[in-house]
């Protein structure tokens, strides 16, 4: 079975703190990917049941997008399961032109940012990465990823928190899955279920490696400049020109 099956960071969801909150910016903004063009359908999902009895079901919808020069688009849709033909938020990113915009659709207005060169380093090798004594990480070996001839890696890290750590009068247990395919560089499934904070998932379907048509990278005609202070796309700081 695709793991375009199977239900799951980088994020859209403001103010979300759950597995996959930051995976949609991740992938973006982590590093720029060239030579490898794909688009997709990312959802992100939290369930939590509170002491009374309560649920809480929360759900982010972006469709994602990079072309082989490593320009990417998301288009945002909050507060729902499905993307919207008009998203609330459509961020473009263009290290090419060294210029990032986003785009409020509701009243056609943008905000441009000077482009923001991830910073690079050397990554740490696993192996000399501190050992987590509480943690046991086993590898899920590979599955294909739907619609495509890529596959994806999966791992499973179970982590228990010691009785006693925090005032807790049992051990925790934090079980999280994670499908990582290494050509496209993205993350394409997780799972994250914690006793304190609820069961979130994120899955990316949909999934094409085909180049994405040129104008999705480029500022629309007919939106008005957004002045003054603002947040850039992945919430820093910035002044827009």
């Amino acid at each position: 079975m695709g793991l375009s099956a199977i239900a799951f960071a980088q994020p859209p969801g403001r103010g979300w703190n759950f597995a996959g909150q930051d995976v949609f910016r991740g992938q973006f903004q982590a590093k720029v990917v060239t030579g490898e063009p794909y688009s997709g359908i990312g959802v992100t999902t939290l369930q939590r049941t509170l002491s009374d009895g309560n649920a809480i079901n929360e759900s982010n919808c972006v469709k994602v997008y990079r072309d082989s020069s490593g320009r990417t688009r998301r288009e945002e849709t909050r507060n729902a399961s499905t993307c919207s033909a008009t998203p609330q938020t459509i961020l473009i990113s263009d290290p090419v032109a060294g210029v990032e915009y986003v785009i409020n659709q509701k009243d056609n207005s943008y905000r441009q940012f000077p482009y923001k060169t991830p910073r690079t380093g050397a990554a740490t090798p696993a192996g000399d990465r501190p050992v987590n004594p509480n943690q046991v990480e086993t590898s899920l070996g590979t599955q294909p990823i739907a619609g495509t001839s890529l596959s994806a890696q999966g791992t499973q890290a179970v982590t228990t928190i010691p009785a006693g750590r925090f005032g807790n009068a049992q051990p925790i247990t934090i079980t999280s899955v994670r499908w990582y395919s290494p050509d496209l560089q993205v993350l394409i499934q997780s799972s994250r279920n914690d006793p304190r904070n609820g069961v979130s998932t994120y899955q990316l379907s949909n999934v094409s490696t085909s180049e994405p048509a040129g104008s999705l990278f480029i500022l629309p005609a007919g939106l008005t400049l957004e002045q003054g202070p603002s947040h850039g796309p992945n919430g820093r700081g910035r002044r827009a020109p």
